[in-house]
């Protein structure tokens, strides 16, 4: 991809990040400057409204892939598995897992053009990871270094689940391709405990983001939420996100309840669900 292609589809996820945050009643800013951060989120509205409205800021790095959809490879136990990657400077990491406040938006875009719409405008799919998992997942081995590349990779997997009525849903590997700890992300139709994340947050929506920082904030009752901190703090792994438990929810969510056979195994056996 040349320079202006690499520069007007990096615009296309930005852009589309903006629209998303106006959706939600926020103003969106792009700094001028390289700060490590694409969009700033400022809630203009509701203190212009209510001069008594707490300012709220939320920052975003936006990164985009495009894979050929259509050419997924088939995977036992599921109808299609794609690999897409996205590039991010260290310091950009290192600036992300500060707190909950900044969020890393993925959006990933299909290169086949026989959708209904024009698949180059529309997105396939994005997801959202905020600053803790961020920091959760680069100790579990999710961003890795590429011989001859000065940025890090992260790599996810976009898995479609072997029935016809499952959704696609995106799970962040290692260099290996192996699932990491905290790396499913849930399902897009998730709407009850084995088809959420382990933070119990909707990571395919904005408005999922926003309403999972605000609760990190304590501006909300945090409800049902798991291993949530408070004041946006990069809290480690708890107890109830082991890695084998979210094996068993990612398969149980997209396949129903495996085996006895499987159930014996664990992640990091030679399973295909990875």
């Amino acid at each position: 991809m040349d320079f202006y292609n690499l520069l007007y589809h990096g615009y296309t996820g930005e852009y589309q990040l903006v629209s998303s945050l106006y959706r939600n009643g926020l103003d969106a800013v792009r700094p001028p400057a390289d700060m490590g951060v694409d969009v700033v989120s400022l809630n203009l509205k509701a203190q212009l409204e209510n001069p008594q409205a707490a300012p709220e800021t939320f920052f975003f790095q936006v990164k985009t892939a495009s894979t050929p959809i259509n050419d997924a490879s088939m995977s036992n136990g599921l109808r299609a598995l794609t690999t897409v990657q996205f590039k991010l400077k260290e310091s950009e990491v290192d600036l992300l897992g500060k707190s909950s406040d900044r969020a890393l938006v993925c959006y990933v875009y299909s290169n086949d053009n026989d959708a209904l719409a024009d698949a180059t405008e529309a997105p396939f799919l994005y997801f959202w990871l905020d600053g803790t998992r961020i920091e959760n997942i680069r100790r579990a081995g999710a961003f890795f270094q590429q011989p001859g590349e000065a940025k890090l990779t992260l790599s996810c997997q976009l898995r479609k689940p072997a029935s016809e009525a499952g959704h696609w849903y995106a799970v962040i590997v290692d260099k290996h391709g192996r699932q990491v700890e905290e790396g499913y992300l849930g399902t897009v139709d998730g709407d009850n405990e084995h088809t959420l994340a382990s933070d119990g947050a909707n990571h395919y929506s904005i408005k999922g983001y926003l309403d999972f920082a605000r609760r990190m904030r304590g501006n909300q009752q945090p409800g049902e939420a798991f291993g949530a901190c408070q004041g946006g703090c990069a809290a480690g792994p708890g107890p109830e996100n082991a890695l084998g438990d979210l094996w068993r929810a990612d398969v149980e969510a997209s396949f129903g309840r495996p085996s006895a056979s499987a159930e014996r195994k664990g992640p990091d056996d030679d399973s295909p669900f990875r």
